[in-house]
Formats: structure tokens, C-alpha cells, sequence
């Protein structure tokens, strides 16, 4: 390889970036719960569904877009992804009205969700194979955007949503622009729903477009320059069909820890916002200079920070001491920290818990597409993951329903966060069955 082909491998890592960090914007869903509520009297209920319906198309959809991507290429399925996602945003501003809640589960939610989950696939399926040598490193920093997303979104996105004024106090594009950037806090007012939601999709459309322009996989034979894979990994590796994989125990494993890890995260995530305001009593973290960045150093901010830095540290930790045991350690580190929460109480604490369970609960969208790569190859990995992934699918129904029954019935967290734990202790022995099946051939 030459070094111009050596350095474009690292132009794909950045398409993924670019893509990830739009799509990640789908945890911030909270932010358009109440100007919709209050334009249209919905209950919570109502709203909630379209977030429900937008995580399940999510999932569901990356098995075939997967499939896709393996046959014809990253670029053109990630641009299809793209445009789902950019037309959700302008059929629902079109469509979405007070009797017409179903106008925003099939547009915000099913569309929505569907080009999340053409686009998501992508840039990790090519990113890996253009990294044998880093497979956990680079799969953490390709999906890192999509845990920082949300971060860069909410706040700017909040102030948009706000009713637009008339006259001299309407917003500008300077000002709109400004405010997108969250370089000002605005003046009070916004924009609307329904010019956020044309605003929002042409920009989330256009930039994921732009992002998948840059990346493709890598020449059928490749090999990074200086790297020699092992000989006898080399010669244990076979690139399976998603019926072989599934056929096999390992990956039946694979899917069952991630079910305990992420449904445990997403238990304690859903609810991390009202614990720490409980905590606080309401008080902030950010001084008044820091202005509108100051969500930043808040717990859900915090949180947010890590989450994204936890994939590419746990990557990169798996890369050191494989996959498994990454998965143990992590999932031990994270129960505990869960037993441990209800005993937080100073800001230090409440600081330090923040970014321990999102360093920790980030590391799972590294290491289960890493894992995937490592035991079915790579040929096949856009198919085979999203399988895989769906897992994460059931876990966003599980956590969030689970914990807040658990909430209903005591009026307490403690219980939700103990048995949050108690599944991280089951992932984590779950990763030591993992660690055995992987010493044997598979297939």
C-alpha cells in the first residue's frame, strides 16, 4: 500500500465521526417531549412511543441495511441513511398535528429510525476492516460521535424549539446559526417545532450525506503496512454467514450479555437525570460564565462526555487484553459502581459516578462489534452485527420500562440501581462463558 492509501483509511474514521455524531442526536429526544406537549395537549405516554418506535426501527432496520452494506459498500447505504433520516424530519413537520400522533410515530419514529440504522452500521463495518490491527480502538472511535451527539444537541435544540417571537425580537440566521453552534444562549426565543423540524432535517440529511461521502471499504486484499496478523488466529478465523453464526453458541452468548449490559445501563441512564437532580437538590454544577456550555460539566453532560471516551477506551483496552476479559472488568467495574450509588452525595461523588457509569456503559458499542469482527470475520460483519444488535433493541425496551416499574413500586431509585448491578455481575459471568467458547474453533 502506498502512503496516500494508508493515510485515506484514517478519512473513513472521520466520515464515521461526521455520521455518528447526527445520529447520536436521537438521544435527545427528550427535548422536543415538551414543545409538543404543549402545542398539542399529547399525555407523556403519547410522545414517548415515538422514541420507543424510532429505537425499535433502529435495531430491527440494521440487519438488512447490513446486509446491504456488505454487498454494495458503505457510501451508498450510509447516503440512504441520510436521506430516511432528513425526509423524517420534513414529512413530520409537514404531517404531525393535535389528532395525529401517528403522523410522528411513522415519521420521527419508524422512518427515523430507519435511516439511524442504515447510517449506523457503516461506518463501523468499514472502519473495522480497514483496521485489522485496531479493531477495538477504531470501533470505539467510530461510534464515539453517536455518544457524544446528543451532548452537542440538546442544549441548542432546546432554545430552537422555544415559540418564535415576531418582529425585531424574531431570530435571525446569524443569531439561529449562533445558537445551532451553542455559541449563544439565544434571546428568550426560537424558532418553533416546525421550523426546528425542516431546519434540523436538512442539516441532519445533508451532513450524514456529506459524512458518507467519505467512506468506502478497502481493497478486497489489504493489510495495514507493517502489520502481520497472528498465524494461528489467521488460521482460526472464518468469515460466516449470519445462519452460521447464529448456529453457534458463542454468538448466542454474545447476544445475551450484551441484553444483561446494556438493558443494566439503560435502567440507570433513563433515570440519571431526576437521581442527581434529587441529589442536588437544584443545584448546578456550572458556574454562570460557562454560559450555555455549561451542560458540559453537568451530571447528564458528564455522563454524556464519558459515555463517547468509553468506547475508545474500552477499544482500546481490548485490543491489549482481548475481548472477554475487557467485558468482565467492565461489567464488574459497573456493577459496583451501581451498588454504590446509594451512598452518593457530594458533588465530587456525584462527578465521579457520572463518569463512571458513562465510561463503562459506552464500552459495550465497542467491544460487541469488535467481538463480532474477531470470532465471524469481517466479509460478513455489516449482516452479522446487526443481529447481534439487536440485543440493544431489547434493552431499549427492558431498561426503561423495568426501571421505571421498579421507581412506580417503591418511590425510591435504590432498587432500580441494585438490580441494575445485579445484571452487570450476570454480563460480566456471562463474558467468562464467552472467554471459554472463544478458545474453540467456531463454526
Amino acid at each position: 500500500m502506498t502512503k496516500d492509501k494508508v493515510v485515506n483509511r484514517w478519512t473513513v474514521v472521520l466520515g464515521g465521526l461526521i455520521v455518528q455524531i447526527i445520529l447520536g442526536t436521537v438521544y435527545a429526544f427528550s427535548v422536543f417531549v415538551r414543545p409538543l406537549e404543549q402545542e398539542f395537549g399529547w399525555s407523556r405516554t403519547t410522545t414517548q412511543w415515538a422514541f420507543s418506535f424510532a429505537l425499535a426501527s433502529f435495531a430491527v432496520t440494521m440487519i438488512p441495511a447490513g446486509r446491504l452494506q456488505d454487498r454494495i459498500g458503505p457510501r451508498k447505504v450510509a447516503s440512504i441513511g441520510g436521506v430516511l433520516l432528513g425526509l423524517s424530519f420534513l414529512l413530520g413537520a409537514l404531517l404531525v398535528a393535535e389528532g395525529r400522533p401517528w403522523a410522528l410515530y411513522l415519521t420521527y419514529g419508524v422512518l427515523g429510525g430507519a435511516g439511524i440504522g442504515f447510517a449506523y452500521v457503516c461506518p463501523i463495518a468499514a472502519a473495522v476492516k480497514w483496521f485489522p490491527d485496531k479493531k477495538g480502538l477504531i470501533t470505539g472511535i467510530a461510534v464515539a460521535g453517536f455518544g457524544a451527539g446528543a451532548l452537542f444537541f440538546a442544549g441548542p435544540a432546546s432554545t430552537l424549539l422555544l415559540p418564535p417571537a415576531s418582529g425585531e425580537q424574531a431570530l435571525g440566521l446569524s443569531q439561529i446559526l449562533l445558537v445551532g453552534l451553542g455559541i449563544s444562549k439565544g434571546t428568550g426565543f426560537g424558532i418553533g417545532w416546525k421550523a426546528f423540524f425542516v431546519l434540523h432535517g436538512l442539516v441532519a440529511g445533508g451532513v450524514v450525506l456529506l459524512g458518507a461521502t467519505l467512506l468506502r471499504n478497502p481493497p478486497v486484499v489489504y493489510s495495514p503496512p507493517g502489520w502481520r496478523p497472528d498465524p494461528a488466529v489467521l488460521k482460526a478465523q472464518r468469515n460466516l454467514e449470519w445462519r452460521e453464526m447464529l448456529a453457534t453458541p458463542l454468538a448466542c452468548m454474545l447476544w445475551l450479555t450484551f441484553i444483561f449490559g446494556a438493558t443494566s445501563g439503560l435502567m440507570a441512564i433513563g433515570q440519571w437525570k431526576p437521581l442527581m437532580g434529587s441529589i442536588l437538590g437544584g443545584q448546578t454544577f456550572a458556574p454562570a460564565w460557562m454560559g450555555s456550555f455549561g451542560r458540559f460539566v453537568e451530571p447528564v453532560g458528564i455522563l454524556a462526555v464519558f459515555n463517547a471516551l468509553g468506547r475508545i477506551f474500552w477499544g482500546k483496552v481490548s485490543d491489549l487484553i482481548d475481548r472477554p476479559r475487557a467485558m468482565m472488568i467492565m461489567f464488574l467495574a459497573q456493577g459496583m459502581a451501581f451498588m454504590l450509588l446509594v451512598s452518593v452525595e457530594s458533588h465530587l461523588a456525584i462527578f465521579l459516578a457520572s463518569a463512571w457509569v458513562g465510561l463503562n456503559f459506552g464500552g459495550n458499542f465497542a467491544l460487541f462489534p469488535s467481538a463480532t469482527a474477531d470470532y465471524f470475520g469481517t466479509k460478513n460483519l455489516g449482516m452479522n452485527y446487526g443481529w447481534i444488535f439487536t440485543a440493544y433493541g431489547v434493552a431499549g425496551i427492558l431498561g426503561p420500562v423495568v426501571g421505571g416499574a421498579l421507581f412506580d413500586a417503591t418511590g425510591e431509585y435504590v432498587l432500580a440501581f441494585v438490580f441494575a448491578g445485579i445484571l452487570c455481575f450476570i454480563a460480566a459471568a456471562s463474558a467468562v462463558v464467552i472467554w471459554g467458547l472463544a478458545r474453540r474453533p467456531v463454526g
